[in-house]
């Protein structure tokens, strides 16, 4: 694999920019989004919409998406896609959380999370301008549960969709996190979300399934990679895998790649063989990419973004959740062009500066 191209979405003192997201629309534009706030886990997250007309070379930020109908204020906004739907719309999947229990988004001493909600919201002007949030609920107790979202949004038939999310607990709530990676389905093309599905679950807790992230193979398959990480220690599992033949309904066991990251999001290719992007958090750190033919073993690594000194920001103490919240850099995600090139989109610090960041990989190169 050779990197063809890349360069800085957004990026700008006093306010980083994080977790991006890049859709090529049928025009030859780009439109992608990010949250911007204070730092990674402040609670000012509020997401921007970006665009770009000349192949990523110069991106125009066109403001804060502003949620038809909702206050401008109660909530913290993060981890947003866009995404081209069968009737010519515009889709965007988020998840916000509400800001007045705890001074942050996460807090580490008490492993609780702000409860969220998870948004689908449509644009019929290209993402300049978006409808009222469709709240999709998971169902759970929120006196023991958050369901915040996961991965892409995978659009699997006309007539079902599936919405990733992932556990952990609220504020407030005691005992251990009851940590699962689950998804939501629909029938009606996002206006009811009814059936949830468990896709990964270790009910011994040892095993913490986060930031399960799918793609769908060319026989229809769903192919998911997964950061696999063991409960109260500061160690990481390999990545694993897992796939659904029937749509979502049932998953198969998670197996380990060989691959030693964190969140990884993998891209199918036409002839079958799958790019895998994800955050290498072992020295020298960074995001990679690597290209396996049997879902399993992953060769041809490629560094797209070396983190160098920037890779965790300030002193955390040395704890997994503290040390995630410390993060200089993260979330990758991926498109296939119709060139058959890979997007990469993910965020890095570069002199303090948090930025986000794109790259184009030639797989064949």
């Amino acid at each position: 694999m050779k990197i063809v191209g890349e360069g800085i979405i957004s990026g700008r003192s006093g306010r980083g920019a994080y977790m991006p997201g890049i859709e090529p629309l049928p025009d030859g534009s780009f439109i992608a989004c990010q949250f911007t706030a204070s730092s990674f886990v402040a609670s000012d997250a509020r997401i921007e919409i970006l665009r770009s007309t000349d192949d990523m070379a110069t991106w125009s930020n066109e403001g804060e998406l502003r949620v038809a109908g909702e206050a401008e204020d109660g909530w913290s906004y993060r981890g947003a896609r866009i995404y081209q739907v069968p009737d010519g719309r515009l889709l965007l999947k988020t998840t916000r959380f509400e800001t007045g229990k705890i001074a942050e988004t996460f807090d580490a001493s008490s492993e609780s999370l702000q409860q969220p909600e998870n948004l689908l919201m449509w644009s019929e002007d290209a993402g300049r301008t978006w409808s009222k949030p469709r709240i999709v609920d998971a169902g759970l107790d929120p006196t023991k549960y958050t369901a915040n979202g996961s991965g892409d949004l995978l659009q699997l038939a006309p007539d079902r969709w599936m919405y990733p999310m992932e556990t952990w607990k609220p504020v407030g709530y005691g005992g251990p996190p009851d940590q699962k990676a689950l998804a939501m389905f629909s029938s009606d093309q996002g206006q009811t979300w009814g059936e949830r599905t468990v896709v990964a679950d270790d009910t011994t807790g040892a095993i913490n399934w986060w930031d399960h992230v799918g793609t769908v193979l060319p026989d229809g398959r769903i192919y998911e990679t997964v950061w696999s990480h063991l409960y109260r220690e500061v160690k990481d599992l390999p990545n694993h895998w897992l796939t659904s033949e029937d749509q979502g309904r049932t998953w198969s066991e998670p197996r380990p790649t060989n691959l030693l990251g964190q969140m990884c999001a993998p891209v199918a290719l036409a002839d079958g063989r799958v790019v895998a992007i994800y955050a290498y958090r072992r020295e020298p750190q960074g995001i990679r990419a690597a290209v396996s033919e049997n879902l399993s073993h992953f060769d041809d690594e490629t560094v797209v973004f070396d983190a160098g000194g920037e890779a965790i920001l300030g002193d955390p103490e040395s704890t997994s959740l503290a040390l995630n919240m410390a993060q200089g850099f993260g979330r990758p995600g991926g498109r296939l062009l119709p060139d058959g090139d890979v997007l990469v989109f993910y965020w890095g610090t570069r002199g303090g500066i948090s930025q986000t960041r794109w790259a184009r990989i030639d797989v064949d190169g």
